[in-house]
């Protein structure tokens, strides 16, 4: 029965693969079409420094439109690499309103300067992941997570409201595959995307009436590219600094074990483009289609079996699929 419904799911992934990458070829087909709007179109995307700001804030670039790329460091090597690329470049802290203004007004400026020129979307992608057990995180972690990936993605969108209305633009936040199945060690992080995809739901009724599309964009698999663990170390540090003596004897060696074995992801990688066609012709329809998708899921055919299991699965069988899925070390009482 096992064998039956695996194959099952994976013919159903292989399916809304199928239908998701044909949906990918009408837009960019849509795209040809419709001409050069990206050349007069600002793009202005958050969380640029590495990763997937870095990587979509390139293929706006190649498309043709102004970007406005916010880097948390406007110093660093992807910002720097983005400006030899033909970005505009700006500071942005997200959890700062002030940070979060001057980025506003310096897209304000870039419209008034040049009355061709249109903001056609925000692009909400900064965002940090702490990857521990909720019982482990300090409270500052969790705080910073709610404050940059949910508090920050509204602060900024709040900012950008009344110029993307004023040309009928999009709002495109990316979430993630956490936000439908938050998964073990990620509990936070997940309930930061699962809110973002709330709001937007809510945000999305509310905006359409003034003209404006607000849609989510989840990624997909990208972690070899990114600098989302980082700082993992830092945090790693943190949390076993801030656990009481009878707390680290309970956990034992397993918080080092369970640590330990996310060791090849904790390093910090030089900006580069992601590989992966699909999820930037995704990202090319959520930002130009004249008639984009609500959502849009970029699934690795691994991703795209287990998520239909836990969606379909009784919680107890569901569970036992997360813990395999994600393949960390086991727990053993002492």
């Amino acid at each position: 029965m096992g064998a039956g419904v695996s194959s099952l799911g994976a013919r159903c992934a292989c399916a809304a693969a199928v239908a998701a990458a044909g949906c990918c070829w009408m837009a960019a087909r849509s795209l040809a079409r419709r001409g050069s709007r990206a050349d007069r179109a600002l793009v202005v995307l958050t969380g640029c420094d590495s990763g997937l700001g870095f990587s979509l804030a390139l293929r706006a670039l190649a498309r043709g439109a102004v970007v406005l790329a916010a880097c948390l460091d406007e110093r660093g090597p992807g910002a720097a690499r983005l400006r030899q690329a033909g970005a505009t470049v700006a500071p942005l802290d997200v959890t700062d309103g002030d940070s979060v203004q001057r980025l506003a007004r310096r897209a304000a400026d870039l419209v008034r300067d040049d009355p061709g020129l249109e903001l056609i979307a925000l692009v909400n992608n900064a965002g940090v992941m702490v990857f521990g057990e909720f019982e482990w995180q300090t409270e500052r972690l969790i705080r910073h997570q709610v404050e940059v990936n949910l508090l920050g993605t509204m602060r900024v969108t709040k900012a950008f409201c009344p110029l993307i209305r004023q040309h009928k633009g999009r709002i495109v936040t990316v979430t993630s595959h956490c936000a439908s199945q938050s998964l073990p060690g990620l509990a936070v992080y997940g309930a930061t995307k699962a809110a973002l995809e709330g709001w937007c739901d809510g945000l999305r009724v509310e905006q359409s009436k003034y003209g404006v599309k607000v849609i989510t964009l989840v990624p997909g698999y990208f972690m070899m590219n990114s600098n989302l663990m980082a700082r993992h170390h830092d945090h790693v540090a943190e949390m076993q600094q801030a656990m009481s003596a009878e707390d680290r004897g309970f956990f034992g060696d397993y918080f080092g074990r369970f640590h330990a074995a996310l060791g090849v992801f904790a390093v910090r990688r030089e900006p580069a483009s992601i590989q992966d066609e699909r999820l930037h012709r995704m990202f090319e329809a959520a930002v130009l289609s004249p008639a984009p998708a609500a959502r849009y899921r970029n699934s690795p055919l691994r991703y795209s079996v287990y998520h239909w299991l836990f969606a379909l699965a009784p919680t107890c069988v569901r569970d036992r699929l997360m813990e395999r899925f994600m393949s960390m070390p086991e727990w053993h009482a002492a």
